[in-house]
């Protein structure tokens, strides 16, 4: 006896059975159509927004993209032809199916999210060969007398352009390869066998020694550098000049990000640009470069700023548009009206796509740095003058950090689920803010590290300014301002780690900010300074520890020490308020240090900031000279020491004030990657005029 048929599914599973197989395929159409759209309008933004949650979208829409692309192939390969309807849209599908290899090339802005995602490219490659093959497959279930197979045929040949061009970027962003590039031509020198053959004979000896050294230096790209600088910024507009240096110090310091040791002559070169250079046009170029650094490593720039690269993109259009032109004058009768509507909104969007990345590409910062001399006048100056990166520095403070705390009872029950550093993260970005990076606090950084540069005759010299973080601004500042207190506040650097030392001083900082306005306008600058910088680091060091990660040590102990001391002190005297905080702060008399009183098995430095406190307050006016100067020198500090490539990631970033000093320090020869082949100790100093 036959068992009895199972009972048929419920209603409202049937029903929705029956929408999925209707609307799947033509929803994740829209979909992706849609994706595209939006990474094509913004995904370029990421280098000028600091905003989580507009990159959380672009990170999502990027994860989607391809995934939904791929899911609608494979959907189409597996439609079943049981019925006359499908079997007359399966002609409309395979022509979706080259589309949507169109969207799996993605956008020209968007190649790769982050640094890691160019490390996969031989997955991607596999990708093109499978969905490519998916593809094509689906244009071989096409019924024979297929009317569409002229304008798939076309689409099908530009998503292979698109996809091979982004396989192709991320290849050339690899780090692997990114590495090969920097590299300086191959110098074998002069043939062997005829060299010795004339150094044996003893003959024309001075020659021969002539001919080895007149030639380019070992690792020297292009000739004499400084010549070349100076060549660029003699006859055209501003900001194209600035432009094509950016453009030659970004080919000359990319090695820079992997690690590669640079050549004396390009130290001299561009150590002579920037210390000739104010610090508006120094920031500028500092933009410049690390757009085109952003450029590089993650969109498809490379790749098209090539004349192969123009070819192919010319003719990528002219078969989208060919296969538009050619779908509407094709008898569509017999095709549903909705798929009719989805392809005309797949072929408008595919032109429309095409043309912004087409003028995106002419108003590209690759291609306006070749424009003519006498065509430089007609580039439109909103052009040029474009935001290239957020220009936003965030702030946070330790006083807040321990005010703003969540319930107890939710914390309590965050921690039992393992999930309280997700609530910590989430309380930093909530209450942490973001301000725009002063002009006059710029002046002030180049300034500082302009002369710090021109003090370094050698590079022993700029070696030794890299690992200064505060000594030697106490002691120069102490001294100028004739005041007897060096010694009183080297032990705040001195004794400590780094990462305790910047906790130190940003704590004893936000008490001495709680002082009255003080005198002169002057005195309120360099105290803005100190602020902002202070705030700044120590918002790098609870949210970015990544940044300061060569320099942190055990900082978390110390970090997580000085949180509970401070906690249990705004407890014991239910202060709720950050400024009734700061005055009874202020007001604690610390004469011993913590590890006097208490021992070292607590790190805190919670009591020892006071201190460090009462004796900057004593300094009065001079305070602040000492101070800003200290902050630079611990920003400069975490700047060298961060790992190049974490400061590569930035500019996808929204780029950070970290990142643009780290730059500029390289520029003006106190980097650590510099061979010491050619180093001259005696090397006189360039005259600033």
């Amino acid at each position: 006896m036959a068992p009895p048929p199972p009972p048929p599914p419920p209603f409202i599973i049937s029903k929705l059975k029956k929408l999925w197989d209707v609307w799947n395929l033509r929803g994740f159409i829209t979909l992706s159509l849609s994706l595209q759209i939006f990474l094509v309008l913004f995904a370029s933004s990421r280098q000028r927004s600091k905003n989580s949650f507009f990159i959380s979208l672009i990170w999502a829409a990027y994860l989607l993209a391809d995934w939904v692309a791929a899911f609608a192939i494979g959907l189409i390969t597996q439609i079943e032809d049981n019925d006359t309807k499908t079997v007359l849209n399966q002609e409309i599908y395979a022509f979706w199916a080259a589309f949507l290899l169109v969207h799996l090339g993605g956008p020209d802005s968007i190649t790769s999210f982050a640094l890691e995602d160019n490390e996969f490219w031989i997955r991607h490659l596999f990708g093109l060969i499978i969905q490519a093959i998916a593809a094509a497959y689906s244009f071989y279930l096409t019924p024979s007398g297929n009317k569409l197979w002229p304008c798939t045929v076309l689409v099908f040949f530009a998503g292979i352009v698109k996809y091979v061009e982004r396989t192709r970027a991320l290849y050339l962003a690899s780090l692997d390869y990114f590495g090969r590039t920097a590299l300086p031509k191959p110098e074998p020198g002069i043939d062997y066998e005829q060299a010795s053959s004339i150094y044996s004979s003893n003959l024309v000896k001075a020659p021969l020694q002539g001919e080895i050294t007149s030639g380019r230096p070992r690792g020297s790209t292009m000739g004499n550098p400084y010549f070349e600088l100076d060549r660029i910024t003699s006859s055209v507009s501003i900001e194209i000049r600035q432009l094509r240096v950016a453009r030659l110090l970004f080919e000359r310091f990319k090695g820079l990000i992997v690690g590669f040791f640079l050549n004396f002559d390009d130290r001299k070169s561009s150590r002579e640009y920037f210390l000739k250079a104010d610090y508006k046009s120094a920031f500028r170029v500092l933009e410049y470069e690390l757009s085109f650094m952003f450029q590089v490593l993650h969109t498809k720039t490379v790749v098209v700023n090539q004349r192969i690269g123009y070819i192919f993109r010319f003719i990528s259009f002219l078969t989208i548009l060919s296969a538009a032109v050619y779908f509407l004058l094709v008898e569509k009768h017999h095709f549903g009206r909705l798929e009719i509507f989805l392809t005309y909104a797949l072929l408008i969007a595919a032109i429309a796509l095409e043309i912004i990345s087409i003028t995106v590409l002419i108003c590209s910062d690759w291609t306006l740095v070749l424009v003519k001399d006498n065509w430089t006048d007609y580039v439109p100056s909103f052009i040029l003058r474009r935001q290239r990166w957020s220009r936003l520095i965030s702030q946070y403070n330790m006083i807040s950090y321990c005010l703003d705390e969540p319930p107890m009872w939710f914390y309590r029950f965050a921690k039992f689920v393992h999930v309280d550093e997700i609530l910590d993260n989430m309380k930093i970005r909530w209450y942490s803010s973001s301000h725009k990076v002063p002009e006059d606090l710029q002046e002030f950084i180049f300034v500082v590290l302009q002369k710090k540069s021109e003090e370094a005759f050698s590079l022993r010299d700029a070696r030794e300014a890299c690992l200064q973080r505060g000594d030697s601004a106490l002691l120069e500042s102490t001294i100028k301002n004739n005041v007897a207190g060096y010694l009183k506040l080297k032990w705040s650097v001195g004794d400590f780690k780094y990462a305790e030392s910047v906790l130190l001083w940003h704590i004893a900082t936000e008490i001495c900010c709680l002082d009255e306005t003080t005198s002169s306008r002057w005195e309120n600058k360099r105290k803005r300074y100190c602020k902002i910088l202070s705030d700044y680091m120590f918002y790098l060091l609870i949210a970015q520890p990544t940044m300061l990660s060569t320099v942190l040590g055990d900082w978390h102990v110390a970090f997580q020490d000085t949180c509970a001391e401070g906690k249990r002190f705004f407890k014991k005297y239910s202060i709720l308020d950050h400024s009734m905080a700061l005055d009874k702060m202020k007001s604690t008399k610390s004469k011993f240090r913590s590890a006097a009183v208490k021992g070292t098995k607590s790190k805190s430095v919670f009591f020892d900031a006071c201190m460090l406190a009462q004796q900057l307050l004593n300094f009065e006016n001079e305070r602040w000279t000492i101070m800003d100067r200290v902050w630079v020198e611990f920003m400069s500090y975490a700047a060298i020491n961060c790992r190049p490539i974490i400061h590569a990631q930035q500019p996808s970033r929204g780029g950070e004030l970290l990142t643009f000093t780290w730059l500029l320090m390289n520029h003006l020869g106190l980097g650590t990657q510099f061979s010491e082949q050619e180093d001259q100790p005696g090397m006189k100093r360039a005259a600033v005029k």
